[in-house]
């Protein structure tokens, strides 16, 4: 099972797991790391995590049959796929696309202000 997780981490914690990886050698599992709540929050709309939901779990398709599934239009379809395959959520092999992950993970904590 190939999971993912979304979190909130500084780029000093995101190094360290880096550096252990490398010093150990052993794999620290696959993140999407933000630097703080808001980036995340309009990163990933709701309308974005409709269309990881969607694919999630199906063999690959195309952006306009995705579109035409959840009744919206293509070319914001296009736009929201193109920032969840920059961020690495989904994958695009020529025209069709997937989300390689079988459990998507999101973990932050909001804390008072020390």
């Amino acid at each position: 099972m190939r999971t993912v997780t979304i979190e909130v981490s500084s780029v000093k914690k995101s190094l360290g797991r880096f550096r252990r990886a490398v010093k150990t050698r052993a794999a620290q599992g696959e993140f999407v790391s933000f630097e703080n709540l808001d980036t995340l929050l309009k990163t990933l709309t709701g309308k974005r995590w409709e269309l990881l939901r969607a694919l999630q779990g199906r063999e690959p398709m195309s952006i306009r049959a995705l579109a035409r599934e959840l009744g919206r239009d293509v070319k914001n379809v296009h736009t929201d796929i193109q920032v969840l395959v920059e961020i690495g959520l989904i994958e695009k092999a020529g025209r069709r696309i997937r989300v390689p992950f079988d459990e998507i993970r999101t973990e932050f904590v909001v804390r008072t202000a020390a």
